[in-house]
């Protein structure tokens, strides 16, 4: 196993210069208005609001307003004055049972950051036209049930990071309609209950993070040979019993592929040299063994981590439970 340090130092940087855009720092975050100053972060969820605080209007600093949990807001008049904030960068709107976003969004031009975690029932084709006209760079979709996505999101051409997070975005078709946002760098389908990826995720040429933990993958299609900008891939949490050859032949910095099922390397990285530059199987099922192997033929990578096994004796199923990946 390479130096902690060096562990240590790659996962900083991989936080660093990740993309959870609705946690930027701008000071110090308060939940109710003081008049007296102006301020950069406002958290205002879940406070039962009616309708806004008359002084919102005051904090022409403001870059941060969270609204979430307050759903007998009227959205419309909310964001009237909402987006008379010159500086207002990010906008949470989490847990307001929205039917619909208003056009009045669209006066928010400095918005970058949006977030509508937990509106289910958010007509999305209609708020994929609606936030058109915007620069947004990043958007938070989690949890919405969302099991398709519409054409018209790829009309949203300067997002680089979206977040699908709990949903169940397994069709080929939302694949392609992702390739469509020509920025997009960062994308979140971790907890979308996949039991498989549609080979059409290899239309996602420019994407570098990709999140798929947390689903069921027993494998990854041969699509993923043609994502060249990916270097960072998440597939903790899953029911891989190898470690997926596909990847062997991908240019690809850093892999994580903890608490998976993994009790063997697999065959295609015993043969022959592979593009593989750091891996985690931290929380498998390999043996003594089969880690004294692993350590040997990943000896030259930047990151190999394989601590804390469990006895292979526990093993259960999971997922399609199937033992190979395709070569």
């Amino acid at each position: 196993m390479k130096l902690i340090s060096y562990v240590v130092t790659f996962l900083l940087i991989i936080s660093l210069s990740g993309c959870e855009t609705s946690r930027t720092y701008y000071g110090q975050t308060a939940t109710s208005i003081d008049t007296t100053t102006q301020h950069y972060r406002l958290d205002l969820s879940f406070q039962s609001l009616k309708e806004l605080p008359s002084a919102l209007a005051t904090q022409t600093s403001l870059r941060m307003l969270n609204l979430s949990g307050n759903p007998d807001l009227n959205i419309s008049n909310t964001l009237s004055t909402v987006c008379q904030l010159p500086n207002l960068h990010i906008l949470i709107l989490n847990d307001l049972q929205l039917t619909a976003l208003p056009d009045t969004i669209q006066k928010c031009r400095a918005l970058t950051q949006l977030s509508l975690v937990n509106n289910p029932e958010l007509n999305f084709n209609t708020t994929f036209e609606t936030l058109s006209s915007l620069n947004l760079e990043f958007l938070d979709l989690s949890n919405n049930q969302l099991n398709e996505l519409p054409d018209n999101l790829g009309q949203l051409k300067t997002l680089r990071d979206l977040r699908l997070s709990y949903n169940h975005i397994s069709q080929s078709k939302s694949y392609t309609v992702l390739a469509q946002l020509p920025r997009l760098f960062s994308l979140w389908l971790d907890n979308n209950r996949l039991n498989e990826i549609p080979n059409e995720i290899g239309l996602l040429h420019r994407v570098g993070y990709l999140y798929l933990d947390n689903n069921s993958l027993t494998k990854l299609p041969q699509g993923f040979r043609a994502m060249r900008g990916l270097s960072s891939l998440r597939l903790g949490h899953n029911c891989f019993r190898q470690v997926p050859p596909t990847l062997a032949d991908r240019g690809i910095y850093m892999v994580f592929l903890n608490n998976n099922k993994i009790s063997d390397i697999g065959d295609r990285f015993r043969r022959g040299s592979f593009l593989v530059k750091g891996i985690v199987l931290d929380y498998n099922y390999l043996s003594d063994a089969q880690r004294k192997e692993s350590a040997h033929v990943f000896h030259d990578t930047f990151i190999y981590s394989d601590d804390n096994q469990y006895n292979k004796s526990t093993l259960v199923n999971c997922g399609n439970d199937t033992t190979t990946d395709s070569i």
